[in-house]
């Protein structure tokens, strides 16, 4: 398995020390997409894809309980240690698994997450729908992206080597929408033009965000996108 591949589903030593870079590269973004979760202290949540399981860690210093799944063995693995305490402690748990048939019972989670993960996900759509599934009535679903479609030269030049698949906000919001989530709101932090803009369905609304000397310089020329929705 070479390079590019191993972003996708990352296996072995390779895909070890790729995970533990996604970790750190990756924080950014994922912290900005978690100011938008309002985790509380009973909440019970599922990261989908959870990679080198560092959002975990996040999310269980104040939840219940974090759950995390991915279909890579070397994810699962890297996962477990990174959250090994929390583990023992029985508020984190990791499994393997797949989106398209999560290993969960319905109606089970506060709060399901995706972090730079949909991109891989086949059929989006119905993918959608089995997250829908494992949410509790009025649960949240959140989507962190760190590309808000494909119209800049960065994400162009990694789809031409990964097998991915590039969405804006409105496809996204349209995926949520065909399987009847509401209350959709789409974030999106523009590095180029120092803004947050904020669209929800029948508005839109821009502000300025102050946090930007906190970005790399590349992150400054694309688009990080959140979507929230409700089940």
């Amino acid at each position: 398995m070479g390079f590019f591949d191993n972003m996708r589903k990352p296996k072995g030593k390779l895909g070890n020390i790729q995970l533990k870079s996604m970790n750190k590269e990756h924080t950014p973004v994922s912290l900005w997409g978690l100011k938008h979760l309002d985790i509380q202290a009973d909440d019970v949540i599922l990261d989908v894809g959870c990679g080198g399981g560092i959002n975990l860690n996040r999310m269980a210093q104040k939840a219940k309980k974090v759950y995390g799944v991915d279909y890579s063995e070397e994810s699962v693995k890297l996962s477990r240690e990174v959250n090994d305490d929390l583990i023992k402690e029985g508020r984190v748990e990791v499994l393997e698994g797949n989106v398209q048939s999560l290993p969960f019972e319905d109606d089970t989670f506060d709060i399901v997450t995706a972090f730079e993960t949909v991109y891989f996900w086949p059929d989006i759509e119905k993918c959608f729908g089995e997250v829908k599934r494992v949410l509790k009535p009025g649960g949240t679903f959140l989507i962190g992206m760190e590309s808000n479609g494909s119209d800049n030269l960065i994400m162009k030049f990694w789809q031409h080597f990964i097998d991915m698949n590039l969405y804006d906000d409105a496809e996204i919001t349209q995926f949520l929408q065909n399987n009847d989530y509401s209350q959709i709101t789409a974030y999106i932090k523009d590095g180029r033009k120092k803004q947050e803009i904020i669209k929800e369905i029948g508005g839109e609304t821009r502000r300025i965000n102050d946090d930007y000397d906190h970005i790399s310089f590349s992150d400054k020329f694309v688009e990080w996108l959140t979507v929230v929705a409700r089940k």
